[in-house]
């Protein structure tokens, strides 16, 4: 079998969850009887300069300007591998940037339906572009339950060209934590919010909820790891709520997010809507806390073995927050925990994909 697999997120991003999806993905196939392919004819991403064991179509560098032809480039080539080299499959682990049709077998991983969702959010008819390449993909692949039935109601897609293969926790299994003890930004107890900040992802309502609560802020910093640089208008609101010298923002690698993971009092995550909720995953891992906006997904996937404060409610995630970090109530069901990480590693999502591969050879 011969498979050429393409994620155009390698050329925007340096680090991200569907980059980690692409490349941990990749790496639990590797040992499957496949002759499998990157095409990422330009690329920054870390995690794919870093798999070493797979032939790459593509160059790396570390930084290239945001410059549109480059990005048409990039599409141009990756689109005539596609067509060209010898493979029965392409599969596209995220949305193309251009809708081409080729002779050969496709299938498509879908993370989310946040940009039709929340369309009011973006510029881009996002809808009717991914509608053609749906209608035109074999097979879809999604994260989640959940982000199935949402692909279902909003294409009208059969519900038998639609499988679920869910994230995995491991890659950070074999990575070690570095000593952070002795930088002084750790030596106060802290909060920790990880990847982006906007839009339908909520964090203002952490920063309020967090600037309300004396008890909390006096004691405890709010760190944010990766995601967006932190822009002029977040650092006034920021000012505005008291809290400037409460914050901070990180950004590094996994051997920092895994320490941060176990250093931390609590994970917190204010999404309005996920595809999976990986971050979340990776902390219940690594023995962290985790206190969440209650939404289907988490409630899904992730049942009581974190905990959840009520949608939006800001003064509950006040509660939550003061009862699990100033009160030390967090009791969760460990044996669910330990079915979640049993079910959701990366060995099975390649398990789970490669004999999604054989059904369509």
């Amino acid at each position: 079998m011969q498979v050429l697999v393409s994620n155009s997120l390698f050329f925007h991003q340096k680090y991200g969850g569907v980059s980690r999806y692409a490349t941990s993905l990749i790496k639990n196939l590797i040992n499957e009887n496949i002759d499998l392919k990157i095409i990422s004819p330009l690329y920054k991403n870390n995690y794919l300069h870093k798999l070493e064991e797979i032939k790459k179509y593509g160059l790396f560098l570390s930084k290239y300007p945001r410059l549109k032809i480059l990005e048409k480039a990039n599409t141009f080539f990756t689109n005539y591998l596609k067509k060209n080299l010898k493979s029965n499959l392409v599969h596209d682990l995220y949305y193309p940037e251009k809708y081409v049709p080729f002779k050969k077998k496709n299938i498509l991983t879908i993370h989310d339906t946040i940009h039709e969702k929340y369309n009011y959010l973006y510029n881009n008819d996002y809808f009717n572009f991914r509608k053609k390449i749906i209608e035109n993909t074999d097979i879809l692949i999604c994260v989640s339950q959940n982000t199935k039935n949402d692909v279902i109601e909003l294409y009208k897609v059969p519900e038998n060209k639609i499988f679920v293969t869910p994230h995995g926790y491991d890659h950070l299994s074999n990575i070690s934590p570095i000593n952070i003890e002795k930088n002084e930004i750790f030596k106060k107890p802290f909060i920790l919010y990880v990847g982006g900040r906007y839009k339908y992802k909520n964090f203002d309502f952490l920063l309020k909820a967090f600037s309300k609560s004396k008890k909390i802020n006096n004691d405890f910093n709010l760190i944010c790891y990766g995601g967006e640089k932190i822009t002029n208008k977040e650092k006034k609101e920021i000012k505005s709520l008291g809290i400037e010298n409460k914050l901070i923002e990180l950004k590094g690698d996994d051997q920092l997010l895994k320490s941060l993971y176990l250093k931390t009092n609590l994970l917190v995550s204010t999404s309005d809507y996920e595809g999976f909720g990986l971050n979340v995953l990776e902390a219940i891992s690594l023995d962290c806390p985790v206190l969440v906006n209650k939404i289907k997904v988490f409630e899904d996937i992730f049942k009581d073995s974190i905990k959840y404060y009520e949608y939006n409610d800001e003064d509950n995630l006040i509660s939550s927050l003061e009862n699990i970090l100033l009160k030390n109530n967090y009791n969760i069901n460990t044996k669910e925990t330990n079915n979640i990480l049993d079910k959701y590693n990366w060995k099975n999502c390649g398990k789970k994909t490669f004999e999604i591969y054989n059904l369509i050879d």
